[in-house]
């Protein structure tokens, strides 16, 4: 008897194991290496933390549907009460990929650890600059991304520094040595998004070319500054694409094939 009770609670636990082995967790549409990024570069230590040197993580938990929607936030730890607000600002513009059971989306309860680091943090801001925008309006805290065809004209996000992309992209693409050796050309296609504070997020390959230039695609975008987009009064978030093409041009063979 005692022999049959075993061989069922191990049968149970085997089954178990193997439905969790099943799962495909949850991860941010960017990736996590970007996201983490994108968090270092818009998080704001709370003052007193940051003269104290108080360090630690805000875990925020949160509640992912089959098509990957956040919602049900809640904070389940927190180093420092004063960080909440920034922590859980940040974990709710990150979209997610849902998490797969068999390859299929389901529900999942997931959460996302924000790191303050004051040291880091203060080493990072003596290498880098905020840029700071004339944001003249109340930022939206729906968290709703808006369609370009959702905005009217004059609301649409745009660069802040009143040049446009195709100026950009030819002042500031670095052409990868990789794509130069192997001949490799073509467009990149992003999807991002641009947030209330005019930095840009969730950065998603749509086309990928190879040879570097994907990273430096990205690099580019996540560089840009803009104007955020206007909707009702107030700066909203706005869904954006972008191609980026990498043309060798004329080449110089018996020059070394420069490009």
């Amino acid at each position: 008897m005692k022999t049959s009770k075993t061989i069922l609670v191990l049968a149970a636990l085997f089954m178990g194991l193997h439905l969790t082995a099943q799962i495909t967790l949850p991860e941010p549409v960017a990736g996590y290496p970007l996201t983490k990024e994108y968090i270092t570069q818009n998080l704001v230590y709370p003052e007193a933390d940051l003269n104290q040197g108080n360090s630690g993580a805000v875990v925020i938990a949160f509640h992912l549907d089959e098509q990957g929607n956040a919602s049900q936030y809640t904070v389940k730890s927190s180093f420092s009460e004063a960080a909440v607000p920034m922590a859980m600002h940040l974990v709710k513009t990150i979209l997610w990929k849902p998490a797969l059971n068999i390859g299929i989306p389901v529900e999942y309860d997931y959460e996302y650890e924000v790191d303050f680091n004051a040291k880091s943090y203060k080493r990072y801001w003596k290498r880098h600059e905020r840029i700071a925008l004339p944001l003249t309006l109340e930022a939206d805290t729906s968290y709703k991304i808006y369609e370009y065809k959702q905005l009217n004209e004059v609301a649409k996000p745009y660069f802040a520094d009143g040049s446009n992309m195709a100026k950009y992209i030819a002042h500031n693409l670095k052409f990868p040595e990789a794509a130069k050796e192997r001949e490799i050309q073509g467009t990149v296609r992003l999807s991002f998004a641009v947030e209330t504070n005019g930095n840009v997020s969730n950065i998603v390959i749509v086309n990928s070319v190879g040879g570097g230039c994907d990273n430096e695609a990205i690099r580019l975008i996540q560089e840009t500054v803009w104007i955020p987009a206007e909707k009702n009064g107030k700066y909203v978030r706005s869904h954006n694409m972008q191609d980026i093409t990498f043309n060798i041009g004329n080449r110089h063979f018996q020059d070394g094939n420069k490009y």
